[in-house]
């Protein structure tokens, strides 16, 4: 497993994420993204970067925590295409638990494409369960599973 250097992101890291998110799967613009990261320091949104460890610092990927109430929600886990299966998302993962158990949060929600068998397995490994499908979520009609688990999340 790799373990990159985790922080927090800001707006100096715009590009980095555009680029990343540009081959996600599931992008989301760059005008939506530039809002979150002002709101970052007002805790309604935190992005949270795993970096290389070498010199040049280059984003590996990241992750982004929502609050609704009492839960956190993964709005989203990116990986670097040539960075992926490499334990990048779950360093990430382990990251947004620590932040969001910080902010007193007792669960964590997100949803995931029901085709995104990957992303699933790595839910389930860190306690997460279906709660829940959004019928036609995404834009090509796909389904979201909606999935949660309790905080500080645990491997099983």
């Amino acid at each position: 497993m790799y373990l990159p250097e985790i922080d927090f992101l800001n707006l100096n890291n715009l590009p980095e994420i555009l680029r990343i998110n540009a081959n996600s799967g599931c992008s989301w613009s760059e005008d939506i993204i530039r809002e979150d990261l002002k709101k970052n320091s007002q805790n309604e949104i935190t992005y949270i970067g795993a970096f290389a460890t070498s010199t040049e610092a280059s984003l590996l990927g990241y992750a982004v925590l929502g609050r609704e109430k009492r839960f956190g929600l993964l709005m989203a886990l990116a990986v670097d295409k040539n960075f992926r299966r490499i334990g990048i998302g779950t360093q990430l993962l382990m990251a947004v638990s620590d932040c969001a158990t910080y902010l007193n949060m007792k669960r964590l929600k997100l949803k995931v494409r029901k085709s995104n068998s990957g992303a699933i397995a790595l839910y389930k490994h860190f306690s997460f369960m279906n709660e829940n499908i959004r019928q036609g979520y995404y834009s090509n009609g796909e389904d979201a599973i909606i999935m949660g688990a309790a905080l500080p999340l645990k491997v099983i």
